[in-house]
């Protein structure tokens, strides 16, 4: 990976704006679109009559005693489907606060649109903002595309999805022995999908990732979002989820691998 310097550090509440204004702008945008992790949740909107959809999930815990803990996560997504396309973007900004010192603040927007071009084939682009304190990251840019592959009409119980393309990436990361860094780099990103519909009630959903530097082949990383969700009213859902993901180069002192675990309600309008 080639590195070069960057004497910047821009701090948390400057990201956070960021974030906030990246979602605005995509709300405002004509097109509307998805995030990097496809998920369970997409399929589920791919299967709806044509039209505008929108959700909003929030997590929230806080403890006080000894120590003072609150951490909160916000989900937005809206979409907007006729037979040809599907559109969505997607926010997330999650924080973790204990005795008022962060020790989670991450938050991401990404825009996606796909066009069916037949029962089984699909293209799509997509672009992404991303920043994760956790992981040292101070600010990721993503901008791609690619070829999806359906294994069966986007209508199904069941469905497999193969998807095969290219993403420009752009980040800083705050690495504790180089200082703050930036990489320009190509990335080949391919994923499997696999959703279900259990019953009129529950969804199931299982996504892998593989994402790998074009040039370098040791540098890649490996996700996967598993999810599982309970349909309490046609508004309202309880939605359980698992992400992990493996970085085979992480910045000094970062492990390879991490794993989250979430629950919470989302309401959809």
């Amino acid at each position: 990976m080639n590195f070069t310097n960057d004497a910047s550090s821009p701090d948390r509440y400057r990201r956070v704006a960021g974030i906030c204004f990246v979602l605005l702008l995509f709300s405002c945008s004509p097109l509307a679109a998805q995030v990097n992790i496809f998920t369970g949740e997409t399929m589920k909107q791919m299967q709806l009559e044509s039209g505008w959809y929108n959700s909003i999930t929030l997590d929230l815990t806080y403890r006080s005693g000894n120590s003072d803990l609150l951490t909160t996560r916000t989900r937005f997504r809206s979409d907007y489907l006729t037979k040809t396309y599907h559109g969505f973007v997607f926010g997330s900004l999650q924080q973790g606060r204990k005795d008022d010192v962060f020790f989670v603040n991450k938050g991401m927007a990404h825009a996606r649109i796909i066009r069916s071009l037949t029962q089984h084939v699909l293209v799509e682009s997509f672009v992404q903002k991303q920043f994760n304190e956790s992981i040292l990251l101070n600010d990721r840019n993503l901008a791609g595309g690619g070829v999806r592959f359906a294994s069966h009409p986007r209508d199904s119980r069941f469905n497999v999805y193969l998807g095969i393309g290219a993403m420009w990436e752009h980040e800083r990361i705050n690495d504790a022995k180089r200082g703050e860094i930036t990489t320009h780099i190509v990335r080949s990103t391919n994923y499997i999908n696999w959703t279900g519909k259990l019953d009129e009630r529950i969804t199931t959903s299982a996504t892998g990732y593989y994402q790998v530097h074009v040039q370098r082949f040791q540098d890649y990383r490996i996700l996967f979002q598993g999810s599982i969700t309970f349909s309490l009213t046609t508004k309202l859902a309880f939605p359980l989820r698992v992400n992990v993901r493996y970085d085979s180069e992480p910045p000094t002192g970062i492990r390879k691998h991490d794993v989250e675990i979430f629950n919470g309600l989302r309401y959809t309008f």
